[in-house]
């Protein structure tokens, strides 16, 4: 009988690749646990894998947009957190700036007591430059929403206190500025329509019979 062949298996070692991102190497393998990896080391072993140039490109583009989504997503947490208030009188344009700051701090107070508020602010400021004919806005953030709902539930109460010329909404940005704009619009035009009757909610205007 002719001998018998012994066949012999040599283990195969996972794939392991070194990659450098300025601040260290770090290991990529089929046993790597990814979520222990930094943001950094996850992206460079993404692009060190990569072989499709059109993919390379759109996740480099994808990297670049990550700072300004952190910014965005700041911004809109700190929204979360603060209201508006049209209507307070400016401060004698003479007076120191500390002064006018004071003075602001001041007035803002006696609106958060007229509104029966009792919160701590991290934040108050006027919007824009000082113009006596047409008070700025202030804005004002508070430590957390609960603070910021209280304060647009309370906005009521100014309407008979001796701030009915004041006006409390919430913080918003620019896009959400001119769709409220638009929806204000439509309410007055849509009001002088006979046997129309708009309604204004949360989830935006609709007309009822």
């Amino acid at each position: 009988m002719p001998p018998r062949t012994r066949r012999t298996t040599s283990s195969v070692a996972p794939t392991t690749r070194t990659l450098t991102n300025g601040s260290g190497s770090a290991q990529c393998s089929a046993e790597t646990d990814f979520a222990t990896m930094s943001p950094a080391d996850l992206l460079n072993a993404i692009l060190d894998r990569n072989s499709d140039p059109v993919v390379d490109r759109m996740l480099r583009a994808c990297i670049g947009k990550m700072p300004l989504l952190a910014t965005e997503r700041i911004e809109k947490e700190k929204r979360s957190r603060s209201i508006m208030i049209a209507g307070l009188e400016e401060a004698p344009p003479n007076l120191r700036p500390s002064r006018r700051q004071k003075d602001l701090g001041e007035k803002v107070t006696e609106v958060l007591d007229a509104m029966d508020l009792e919160c701590r602010l991290l934040e108050v400021r006027r919007m824009g430059r000082m113009d006596l004919a047409r008070p700025q806005l202030v804005k004002v953030v508070f430590a957390t929403t609960q603070e910021r709902a209280r304060a647009l539930d309370n906005a009521r109460l100014l309407r008979t206190a001796r701030f009915k010329d004041v006006f409390v909404r919430k913080s918003m940005t620019e896009a959400e500025r001119k769709k409220e704009f638009d929806l204000h619009q439509l309410v007055r035009e849509r009001n002088g329509v006979a046997g129309a009757v708009v309604i204004v909610g949360k989830a935006g205007a609709f007309f009822a019979q």
